[in-house]
């Protein structure tokens, strides 16, 4: 079988992986834009490794390719140049594997990860069963191994793999003549590089390891706030501004009560408190209700303003693409 359960020892090895909710959110957007004749997205995963041995997934992209006939064509060169515009955006967040969508990995899963074992060491695979086969396994992770027959075979496994991911330069011409001859389009198949099918004697051993969401506080309320079935509740802006100051006036009428009982005696005083009540207060600015009013009436209209240019935008952006739309059909 291509697939074993086994423990991931040794020096060097991923001992499990650690996925924010933000890499699930990018994986099922790319899910629901794929192409129609696409059954299945990959894509780059973005993170680092920590000490322990266990990698931790931060960001993930989509990566275009194409499976048939056993062979698989990834854009090589869209991977490169988002790997390193990610790199200039977050220098410590490197490619640390790569993910896919459906139940556990496929025998084409082989091809893909021999070439990301040439883009960073010890990749991780992450798979999401966007069908939800089985509720309790929707998201797994797995790392993958050569395994091969022999000196020889191991040796023209890996000058294939090599082959095919940095083809010289001066094979370009013949490429994209060949390219032209099957009917590839520029700028799309034709940028295409094919992964071919490794040696019979060499293939990829998958093991599964230990898998966590991990959240932070930020998106753990995010995530709580989506995982709420009852999306229609969903508070307006006035009524969010509405929450926020009921709750502020239920901070202030808490801090006065602890300010009364701490100067008659009733509770004892804390002077780190104090100090950081101070620093808050002198951190108010002193306003008449009259000022503040209008400080708060101006920021109002300065949002409102916001809006109202940003729908301008986005009707203007509909439009051009309608009759976009309609000088194509003409």
């Amino acid at each position: 079988d291509m697939v074993a359960f086994l423990p991931v020892t040794g020096a060097g090895q991923v001992a499990s992986a650690k996925v924010h909710p933000v890499v699930v959110f990018n994986i099922c957007d790319s899910f629901v834009r794929r192409a129609e004749t696409q059954t299945r997205v990959i894509g780059t995963l973005l993170g680092h490794v920590n000490p322990d041995g266990s990698v931790e997934v931060k960001n993930a992209y989509a990566v275009p390719h194409n499976e048939q006939n056993g062979q698989v064509f990834v854009d090589v060169e869209f991977h490169r140049a988002m790997a390193d515009l990610a790199k200039k955006v977050n220098p410590a967040e490197v490619v640390v594997g790569w993910y896919s969508t459906g139940n556990g990995v496929v025998p084409t899963d082989a091809l893909i990860h021999e070439f990301y074992n040439h883009e960073c060491k010890n990749p991780v695979h992450v798979t999401l069963d966007t069908q939800f086969t089985d509720g309790q396994k929707l998201m797994r992770a797995w790392v993958g191994r050569s395994v091969a027959i022999g000196a020889a075979a191991i040796e023209g496994a890996k000058a294939a793999a090599a082959a095919a991911v940095a083809a010289p330069e001066g094979a370009k011409d013949d490429t994209d003549a060949k390219e032209k001859q099957e009917g590839s389009r520029p700028n799309s198949e034709a940028s295409k590089r094919g992964l071919p099918v490794a040696a019979a004697s060499a293939a990829t051993h998958f093991q599964e390891i230990g898998l966590v969401n991990n959240f932070d506080a930020a998106e753990r309320i995010g995530v709580s706030l989506l995982s709420n079935q009852n999306t229609e509740n969903l508070a307006t802006h006035s009524q969010g501004l509405e929450s926020t100051i009921r709750k502020l006036g239920e901070m202030l009428d808490s801090t006065a009560l602890y300010v009364q009982n701490v100067v008659a005696g009733k509770t004892p005083g804390n002077a780190e408190v104090g100090r950081f009540l101070a620093d808050a207060l002198a951190s108010v600015p002193r306003l008449t209700r009259e000022q503040f009013e209008k400080v708060f009436g101006d920021a109002i209209q300065d949002v409102l303003l916001v809006m109202y240019l940003a729908n301008v935008t986005k009707m203007q952006l509909m439009l051009a693409e309608k009759l976009q739309t309609a000088s194509l059909l003409v």
